[in-house]
């Protein structure tokens, strides 16, 4: 995710941070200054703002480990404001996956609330650490159950969202499923800003908007997949390339032969990820489009395979990733020692 920073692995997986999310410790800081706290309250505000991001961290390890059981990687885990999201590589098409690995997440919480309310009564007895390190952890072991109940709303395409989907692919056709599912999570996400909007509370007014057009973003995916599946062409989620051009080649395909006008192309940023570029061209009416690098026109991509690559479950990959990993046909415009 652009503008973010990379903190480390964890099982292989990177995690990162974008900027953003440097503003919740400033606010939290502040704020309880404001309401009267003194500088040692709200340090431990923030401070529990950390240990409750650290939580948010695993549950989205158990996501990604989860997805991983299934032949599905991760990308990576980044920390936002208003969570963590892992960018998995493709989202399952089988209900029974997609219901492991949505549960999976919230599944840790509800371990990590479990040993803690385990240890706090030990650790009250023992004075082992002080009130005030107890205080902490309790309101910790408290934040954890809440993540539970908060992710399981069927908010799609929140956990509880996927759960929705997943139980109702089990008797529904996927794009029903889906479109249902959204139905629901976008009456939530309304319901969350209207809430947001009578308490006062900033985030869950910007969380409902994440939720809404998450939710209507992916919804729409599946509804142009389904047009394209009328056409024969290889459907969202597939587990493999399975019928796609010879990705591993330098080669164009045939359809190539002939050189485009490049002045009369739509020109995209290899930094876009996939699916945003063809969101873009959707109200394009070419076939093929231009991807460019620091200025300079490196590919010609035929919007078909661009669509084919994100129906895979890659449309988080930026251009260049997909470009350089040869997972999209291309003529390539710029030399081979470039590449």
């Amino acid at each position: 995710m652009k503008g973010s920073w990379h903190l480390g692995q964890l099982a292989g997986i990177d995690v990162r941070i974008h900027w953003t999310f440097l503003l919740l410790p400033i606010w939290i800081y502040y704020s309880s200054l404001a309401a009267g706290s003194g500088a040692v309250a709200a340090t431990v505000a923030v401070l529990l703002v950390f240990a409750i991001f650290g939580c948010v961290v695993l549950h989205e390890l158990g996501h990604s480990l989860t997805a991983r059981r299934f032949g599905i990687e991760t990308h990576d885990i980044t920390l936002l404001p208003i969570g963590g999201v892992a960018s998995l590589q493709r989202i399952p098409r089988s209900p029974w996956q997609e219901l492991a690995i949505a549960v999976a997440g919230p599944a840790v919480n509800v371990v990590i609330a479990l040993v803690l309310f385990a240890l706090l009564p030990v650790l009250a007895a023992t004075s082992l650490l002080p009130v005030g390190a107890i205080a902490f952890l309790s309101k910790l072991a408290w934040v954890n159950v809440a993540l539970v109940v908060f992710n399981m709303l069927p908010a799609f395409p929140m956990d509880g969202g996927r759960v929705l989907r997943s139980v109702l692919a089990l008797g529904l056709p996927y794009r029903s499923a889906t479109r249902a599912a959204a139905g629901v999570g976008q009456v939530v996400a309304i319901l969350f800003a209207l809430f947001g909007l009578l308490s006062g509370n900033l985030m869950l007014v910007i969380l409902a908007g994440f939720v809404f057009l998450a939710g209507r973003g992916e919804s729409m995916m599946v509804e142009r997949e389904a047009a394209w599946q009328a056409q024969r062409w290889q459907p969202m989620g597939s587990s493999s390339l399975e019928g796609f051009p010879d990705d591993r080649s330098q080669q164009a395909p045939s359809s190539y032969a002939a050189a485009p006008d490049r002045h009369s192309l739509p020109v995209v940023s290899a930094q876009w990820d996939a699916r945003n570029v063809l969101g873009w061209l959707s109200n394009q009416s070419v076939d093929e489009f231009l991807v460019s690098s620091h200025g300079v026109v490196v590919a010609v991509v035929r919007k078909c395979d661009l669509l084919k690559a994100v129906a895979a479950g890659m449309g988080s990959f930026s251009m260049e990733r997909l470009l350089a990993g040869r997972f999209l046909p291309f003529r390539n415009l710029r030399s081979p020692s470039m590449m």
